[in-house]
C-alpha cells in the first residue's frame, strides 16, 4: 500500500486482447501439461534457452522443472558476505534442483 498522495503517472499498461490471449495461453498450457508431470522433456523458451528435465509440478502460471545441478552450470541464491563455510550450504546428494519457468515464455516442449 503507498502513502504517496501526489500526482501519479501511468507507466505501462497491458492491451485487453493480448492480456485475454496471454490467459488464454495459460490455462490451455496448464490442462495440457497437467498429464505430463513426472515425465522427462526439453524445453525450449521464447529467449531461445532449453533446459532438460522433469516436469514436478505445474500452478496457475508457472511450471516448476527438475534439472541436474553440478559443476559450472549448479546455480544458486546465497549471501556474498558471508564467509562460504563447508557446514552453511545444504549438501543435495541426488544433485537436482528445481527450476520454476513462467509458462507463457515457453516456445516448445518435447517428451525425452
Amino acid at each position: 500500500m503507498s502513502t504517496y498522495s501526489g500526482p501519479q503517472t501511468l507507466i505501462y499498461q497491458a492491451d485487453p486482447t493480448a492480456l485475454h490471449h496471454v490467459k488464454k495461453v495459460r490455462e490451455s498450457m496448464h490442462g495440457s501439461l497437467k498429464p505430463f508431470i513426472n515425465r522427462k522433456v526439453r524445453i525450449h523458451t521464447i529467449d531461445g534457452v532449453t533446459h532438460e528435465g522433469m516436469i514436478s509440478g505445474i500452478d496457475e502460471g508457472h511450471l516448476y522443472l527438475t534439472v541436474q545441478a553440478s559443476g559450472p552450470s549448479m546455480r544458486g541464491y546465497y549471501n556474498p558476505y558471508y564467509p562460504p563455510y563447508p557446514y552453511y550450504y545444504p549438501v543435495n546428494p541426488i544433485g537436482n534442483v528445481i527450476l520454476p519457468l513462467v509458462l507463457y515464455n515457453l516456445l516448445a516442449i518435447s517428451l525425452l
